[in-house]
C-alpha cells in the first residue's frame, strides 16, 4: 500500500502540490509562533555590566495576582529593588568569591540596590551555588544565571517575556484553527478530485480499510516532507516577526530570539496530526462507498453534507454565539477583545465548515442575476455550481475565511481603539502640561495655582498597583491604575465627583477609590487597605474619600509624593494644569511659559501632548495585533489561491469535452469567470456575515452604534482583494488549461 501511495504521489504531482503547500505554510506559521513562545519563556538577554557575575540576585518584576492568568503574570511597572544587606549574607556563603552591588536606573531608596552580582570560586558548581543563594532570599527576590542575567539590567525584558508569550500563545491558537481548516479543506478538495480513481479501487475489490490506509499514507508522506521543508522558513519568519515587535517596542531590544528543537518538533507534530485528521475525515466517504455505487457517485455530488461536518459547523457557530454573549453581557471596556477576537475566528470557520449547505442557499439567491447577465454562459455556470456543490464549497471556504478573518479582526481593532481613545479623552481634564527633565519643584505647583485663569495645578505621577487586603480582583488581574495628585487640586484635575470624604484629605498614606470598588471591598472612609505598589512593596493606606467616575476609570488616587516614592524615578516630573471656564488656552500657555522661563529644564505644552503619548502607546500595542492579523490573512490568502488554482486546473478534461461539443474557448472562460463571480459574491457575503455577527454587538456595547469604527476603505480594500484573487486564481489556470487542443484535453487525467 505504501508503494501504491508513492506511485500516486509521483503521477499526480499537480494534485498533491496544492496539498503540500497548505501543509508547508501551516507548519511555517506554527513554527514561527513556537519560536516566539520559546523566546518569551526564555527572555534571554545577554548581560553587559553583569557579564563577569556567575549568579545575579535581582527583584522579581512579576506578580501573580488574583483573577489573572497563572501562566501570564502581571508585570510590575517600577524597578523592584532588593535589600542591600543581602550582599553580606551572600558573601558569607560557601563557594562565593566576591560580590558587587549595582544600580542601573533612578535613585533607589536608602538601603536598597537594583542587583547583586556574585562571582563563584573556581571549581564551584554554579547550580549548587544558586540553590544556596535561593535559600537566603524572600519571595520577591530571585537569582539569574546564563543569559537570564541580562534581565536585571533590562527590566523590560520581563515584560517582553509576558507580552510575547501572551501574544504568540493567543495567535498560535488562532493560527492552529485557521491552518487546520486550511489543510483539511485542501485535502478534502484533493480527495474529491480523485473520487473516480478511488471509486475504481473500490470497484476492483479494495476494502474500505485499504482505501483509508492509502489516503493516510499519502498524506503522511506529504506532511513529513512539507514540515521538514518548513523548518528553516519557520525560523526565518519567527525571527522576522520578533524583530518587528522589537522595533515597535513590544519586545525589548537586547532580548535574543530563540527557536530550538522543541517548538520545531511540536509544530511538526501538530501540522502532521492536523493533516492526518483532515485526510481521515475527507477520505471517510470515499472509503465507505459501496463498490456498486462507486463509479456513479464519482460523477455527481451525493449527500450534501456529512453529519459530522454539520455537527462541527453548528458547534463552532454556537461557540461564536456564546463568546459574543460573554463579550456583550460580561466583559466591558478594554476586556472585550479577549473574547471578541476568538468569536471572529470560530464564527468564520463555522460558516466555512457549513459551506456545502450555505452554498446551495446562496446559489438559489444569485442564480437569477447570473443568468440575466451571463445568458447561456451564466446558465452553464449556475448548472455547474448546482451540480458540483462539494467543489464549490471547497473553494468557497477559503474565501469565507479570508473575508471574515480580515474584516472581523481589523474592524474589531479599529472599534476598540476608537472606544479606548474616547474613554481616555473623557478622563483628561488638564488643559496644559509642565514637564521637567528630572523632577518638578513642589513650590512651582503653588506658583501656578496663583496664576489667573488656573482652576488647579497638580503634580502628576502614575503607576500600577494591587489591592492586597481586603481580597480584591483587578481588571484581568493586571492591577489598578495609581494616579498621584496634590490634594488641594485633585477635585479640579480629575474626572471624578466626590461622594464621601474629601479629596483635600489626600496627605501621607491615604487613598481615594471609586465608591463601587469600595463597596466590593467592603470599606468606607476611614478604613485601611493594603496596596502592593508598583515596586512590589506593601503600603497600608487610609481611605480618605470615595468618588464616582466613568465605568472605565479603574483608578486609585494617592498623594503624589506618596506614590512617587514607589516609582523608579522616585519623584514627580510633570504638572497638570486645569484652566477655569472661559480661559483662553493660548493665554494660559503664555502665562505658564513666562512663569517657567527662568528655570532650566522645564517645558510647557498643551493637552495634546497627552493624547500624542497615548496614541504612541496604543499604536505600539495595535502594531503587534496587525502583524499577527497580517500573518493570518496571508495564510488565508495563500490557502484561497491554492484551492482555487488546484480546483480549476483539475477541470482540464471537463473544459476539453465542453469545447468538443461546440463551446469556444472564450465561452468556456466566460463560464469560468461567472463561476468565480458566484464564489466571490457568496464567499464575501458569508464572510461579512460572520464578521458582523461579533462586530455589531461590540460596536453597540462600546460605541452605541451599529456600524464598527474604521474607514469604509478597509472593507472596500478587503472585498477588492478577495474578488481579485478569486477571479485571477480561477481564470489564469482556466486559460492555461484551455490552451491545448480540445481532443487532448478531453482525454487528460483529472
Amino acid at each position: 500500500m505504501l508503494q501504491l501511495a508513492l506511485r500516486t504521489l509521483r503521477f499526480r504531482t499537480g494534485t498533491f502540490v496544492a496539498a503540500f503547500l497548505a501543509m508547508f505554510f501551516a507548519a511555517v506559521i506554527l513554527m514561527a509562533c513556537g519560536g516566539l513562545i520559546e523566546t518569551g519563556i526564555r527572555a534571554a538577554a545577554p548581560p553587559q555590566q553583569l557579564a563577569s557575575a556567575d549568579v545575579v540576585v535581582a527583584g522579581d518584576q512579576t506578580h501573580r495576582a488574583p483573577g489573572g492568568d497563572e501562566d501570564e503574570p502581571a508585570i510590575l511597572p517600577e524597578r523592584v529593588r532588593i535589600d542591600e544587606g543581602l550582599e553580606g549574607a551572600i558573601a558569607a556563603l560557601p563557594g562565593v568569591r566576591e560580590t558587587e552591588t549595582y544600580v542601573f536606573e533612578g535613585a533607589p531608596p536608602a538601603g536598597t540596590v537594583d542587583a547583586i552580582g556574585v562571582v563563584a570560586d573556581p571549581g564551584t558548581d554554579v547550580a549548587e551555588l544558586r540553590e544556596r543563594i535561593d535559600a537566603e532570599l524572600t519571595g520577591e527576590t530571585l537569582t539569574l544565571v546564563g543569559d537570564e542575567r541580562g534581565r536585571a539590567e533590562l527590566r523590560e525584558a520581563t515584560a517582553t517575556s509576558v507580552n510575547v508569550v501572551s501574544l504568540a500563545g493567543v495567535f498560535s491558537a488562532f493560527a492552529l484553527l485557521v491552518s487546520v481548516f486550511g489543510v483539511a479543506s485542501m485535502l478534502g478538495l484533493s480527495i474529491s478530485q480523485r473520487q473516480k480513481e478511488l471509486a475504481l479501487l473500490r470497484a476492483i475489490g479494495s476494502t474500505p480499510r485499504q482505501v483509508r490506509r492509502l489516503i493516510l499514507r499519502e498524506t503522511l508522506v506529504l506532511s513529513l516532507v512539507a514540515t521538514a521543508a518548513a523548518v528553516i522558513p519557520g525560523q526565518v519568519l519567527g525571527k522576522l516577526v520578533f524583530g518587528f515587535l522589537a522595533d515597535q517596542g513590544i519586545a525589548t531590544v537586547g532580548v535574543a530570539f530563540h527557536q530550538g528543537w522543541i517548538p520545531t518538533v511540536v509544530a511538526m507534530v501538530v501540522a502532521i496530526v492536523a493533516a492526518l485528521g483532515g485526510a481521515l475525515g475527507a477520505g471517510r466517504r470515499a472509503a465507505r462507498v459501496k463498490p456498486s455505487q462507486a463509479l456513479s457517485e464519482a460523477a455527481l455530488d451525493g449527500r450534501l453534507i456529512s453529519g459530522w461536518r454539520a455537527l462541527a459547523g453548528l458547534i463552532l457557530v454556537g461557540a461564536g454565539v456564546a463568546l459574543t454573549i460573554v463579550t456583550v453581557a460580561v466583559l466591558s471596556g478594554p476586556l472585550a477583545p479577549a473574547t471578541a477576537a476568538p468569536a471572529v475566528i470560530v464564527f468564520t470557520i463555522g460558516l466555512a465548515v457549513l459551506a456545502p449547505v450555505l452554498a446551495k442557499l446562496m446559489i438559489f439567491v444569485v442564480q437569477w442575476p447570473v443568468r440575466a447577465i451571463g445568458g447561456l454562459t451564466g446558465e452553464l455556470a449556475v448548472l455547474n455550481a448546482r451540480g458540483r456543490t462539494s467543489r464549490l464549497a471547497a473553494v468557497m471556504g477559503p474565501v469565507i475565511l479570508l473575508t471574515g478573518v480580515s474584516t472581523g479582526m481589523l474592524y474589531l481593532q479599529t472599534t476598540n481603539d476608537t472606544a479606548d481613545r474616547e474613554a481616555y479623552a473623557s478622563s483628561i481634564v488638564a488643559d496644559a502640561v509642565v514637564t521637567a527633565e528630572d523632577r518638578v519643584d513642589p513650590a512651582l505647583v503653588g506658583q501656578i495655582n496663583q496664576l489667573p485663569g488656573v482652576a488647579g495645578a497638580s503634580e502628576h505621577v502614575s503607576s500600577t498597583g494591587f489591592v492586597e487586603s481586603p481580597d480584591d480582583v483587578s481588571p484581568m488581574g493586571e492591577g489598578w491604575t495609581l494616579q498621584g495628585v496634590n490634594a488641594e487640586s485633585a477635585e479640579a484635575g480629575t474626572p471624578v465627583e466626590t461622594t464621601a470624604g474629601a479629596l483635600t484629605d489626600l496627605h501621607g498614606a491615604t487613598v481615594a477609590i471609586q465608591d463601587e470598588h469600595a463597596g466590593t471591598l467592603g470599606v468606607g472612609v476611614g478604613d485601611t487597605i493594603t496596596l502592593r505598589m508598583g515596586d512590589n512593596t506593601f503600603l497600608d493606606v487610609r481611605v480618605a474619600a470615595l468618588f464616582s467616575a466613568a465605568d472605565d476609570y479603574d483608578t486609585l488616587l494617592l498623594p503624589a509624593e506618596t506614590l512617587a516614592a514607589h516609582t523608579t524615578q522616585g519623584a514627580p516630573s510633570r504638572i497638570l494644569v486645569t484652566a477655569k471656564d472661559g480661559t483662553d488656552p493660548e493665554q494660559l500657555l503664555a502665562d505658564l511659559t513666562e512663569l517657567t522661563a527662568a528655570t532650566d529644564g522645564l517645558t510647557v505644552a498643551d493637552r495634546e501632548v497627552l493624547y500624542s503619548e497615548y496614541e504612541e502607546q496604543t499604536k505600539t500595542a495595535s502594531y503587534a495585533i496587525y502583524i499577527m492579523v497580517l500573518m493570518l490573512v496571508g495564510y488565508s490568502a495563500i490557502t484561497m489561491i491554492n484551492t482555487l488554482v488546484s480546483s480549476t486546473s483539475a477541470r482540464r478534461r471537463e473544459f476539453g469535452l465542453q469545447r468538443l461539443v461546440g463551446s469556444t474557448r472564450r465561452q468556456v472562460l466566460q463560464m469560468v469567470g461567472m463561476e468565480a463571480a458566484i464564489v466571490a459574491v457568496t464567499g464575501v457575503a458569508l464572510g461579512t456575515t460572520a464578521a458582523l455577527a461579533i462586530l455589531v454587538p461590540v460596536s453597540l456595547k462600546r460605541l452605541d452604534t451599529v456600524l464598527p469604527a474604521g474607514s469604509p476603505l478597509i472593507y472596500a480594500a478587503i472585498v477588492g482583494l478577495v474578488v481579485l484573487i478569486t477571479i485571477g486564481a480561477t481564470l489564469l489556470p482556466a486559460w492555461r488549461a484551455t490552451r491545448g487542443r480540445p481532443a487532448e484535453s478531453a482525454v487528460a487525467v483529472e
